[in-house]
């Protein structure tokens, strides 16, 4: 009985990491440059975290990032973080840069970069909540994990402060 209970959990695992996988494989990333699949792969619990930051690199890659509203020189980080900064760069060298590459996309009619520059907000945001997630495989930890670790820290704290309190 034992035998078949250990059977059937292995195969319930067998399937759920192939359904898993093959969720994460819905990513082509032959498409990043052209698609903005980073959209749809931060919504998607499955996807790979460091596949996502990929799939966001290689769409922004030749355009221009949208410039926040009361964006301060050198306080924003995010383009390092992301690997679109280039090595030794100055922000007067990223600000001619970004004039060049905002004229060309003018003149091709690209307006992408006013397209997305709300998603481009979600994706700053969801960078900095899903970080402290992430596993070293780039998988991110589910809410109900999430939630687990949090009440097992809170409950570890409160007994914790008992027994200090006791002493």
């Amino acid at each position: 009985m034992k035998f078949n209970l250990h059977l059937t959990g292995l195969l319930l695992l067998f399937i759920l990491s192939n359904k898993i996988g093959a969720q994460n494989s819905n990513y082509n990333s032959k498409n990043y440059r052209k698609e903005p699949l980073w959209i749809s792969m931060m919504d998607d619990p499955n996807a790979n975290y460091f596949e996502t930051l990929k799939a966001f690199r290689e769409f922004w890659k030749d355009r221009v990032l949208p410039k926040e509203p009361f964006e301060t020189e050198g306080a924003d980080t995010f383009e390092k973080e992301v690997g679109l900064e280039k090595e030794g760069e100055s922000e007067k060298e990223r600000e001619r840069e970004r004039e060049r590459e905002l004229k060309k996309q003018n003149k091709r009619g690209d307006q992408s970069t006013h397209q997305y520059a709300s998603q481009v907000r979600a994706f700053k945001g969801w960078m900095q909540t899903v970080k402290p997630w992430v596993r070293p495989d780039g998988s991110i930890i589910s809410d109900t994990e999430r939630q687990a670790i949090i009440d097992k820290q809170a409950k570890e704290l409160k007994e914790l402060e008992l027994k200090n309190g006791k002493n």
